[in-house]
């Protein structure tokens, strides 16, 4: 038996319509679970903790928690998420020249002396 290169093992999956949409499935997937981790990394650069973000958000720490493991969040719930982290959450759609955008800056107070 003769070894085989990666390559020659994974063409057939790269040509079959069933092995591209695997792979595109396995990408989206992905792509979800890296987002959901970085909105714990964004959490934790900005210095605040799971409890602390809990009670801007008024649910449970372990709330929290699933939201950061969430691969589907609701765009209401994204929406609430960037207000509590006193971000700013910008969503665009853009198709050939047409594009709609949702974006959402936190409200600023302005500290003035007394």
């Amino acid at each position: 038996m003769t070894a085989k290169n990666f390559d020659d093992l994974a063409a057939p999956l790269y040509s079959a319509e069933e092995g591209k949409a695997l792979i595109e499935e396995c990408r989206q997937e992905h792509r979800a679970e890296v987002f959901a981790y970085r909105i714990g990394e964004l959490r934790r650069e900005l210095g605040i903790d799971q409890a602390e973000l809990a009670e801007r958000l008024g649910m449970s720490q372990a709330g929290v928690s699933k939201l950061e493991r969430s691969t589907d969040p609701k765009l209401s719930t994204l929406m609430k998420l960037a207000a509590a982290l006193g971000a700013s959450l910008h969503i665009e759609i853009a198709a050939q020249d047409h594009a709609i955008a949702l974006n959402q800056t936190p409200k600023t107070t302005s500290h003035r002396p007394a």
